[in-house]
């Protein structure tokens, strides 16, 4: 009977622990202020939405680190700021989007189902203390007045839900404290209950 209590110990551990997920490998949070990814872009295009679903959905992992910050360029203020910020940074001034642009040593166009490269760029610019806003830079010096939107802004915009913006991973299951608890619990209820049977032999 101990082996079976045991095995039945064991197994609904194995069963419990997967729950527990390893941290992703991120920097350690300081007084550096957080990045600014700019996101040029428009509600009739298919990758300016791929982009807003896909930060949708990770972007309380990084919202430490850095911000989105989505400019709409139907508005004709927005789009003189993205040809400017296209010239600055010796991109082709066309109109075509979507535009990321994050400090003043990383721009994209373009963007396909997975934004790893951007998120990488946005926690190098975090730890890198000579990290400049360029896109914030021009819009001071030429005097720009555009309409920003925030993530969820912008996602809402077009239907898409933001998870997880109260600090909360909406993957989580049970944090790995009430793991630790339940698994101590069980541990002292088998115990409990190899000692009731050892007596009553």
């Amino acid at each position: 009977m101990k082996k079976v209590i045991l095995g039945f110990l064991v197994a609904l551990s194995l069963f419990v622990m997967p729950g527990v997920k390893a941290d992703e490998d991120l920097p350690v949070i300081t007084d550096h202020e957080k990045v600014t990814v700019y996101l040029f872009r428009s509600s009739s295009c298919g990758h300016c939405h791929d982009f807003l679903e896909y930060f949708a959905q990770n972007y309380y992992k990084y919202q430490d680190y850095f911000e989105i910050v989505s400019f709409e360029v139907s508005d004709g203020e927005n789009y003189e700021l993205m040809s400017a910020v296209k010239e600055r940074m010796g991109a082709d001034v066309d109109g075509r989007i979507p535009y990321i642009v994050i400090g003043n040593s990383f721009d994209q166009l373009g963007f396909d189902t997975d934004g790893q490269e951007i998120i990488d760029e946005a926690l190098a610019a975090y730890q890198d203390e000579s990290y400049q806003d360029y896109v914030g830079s021009i819009i001071e010096e030429e005097g720009y007045e555009p309409s920003d939107e925030t993530l969820e802004e912008a996602a809402e915009s077009l239907g898409i839900n933001v998870v997880g913006l109260n600090g909360e991973d909406p993957e989580a299951g049970l944090s790995d404290g009430a793991i630790v608890a339940i698994i101590f619990g069980i541990l002292i209820l088998g115990f409990g209950g190899l000692v009731l049977y050892s007596r009553k032999k």
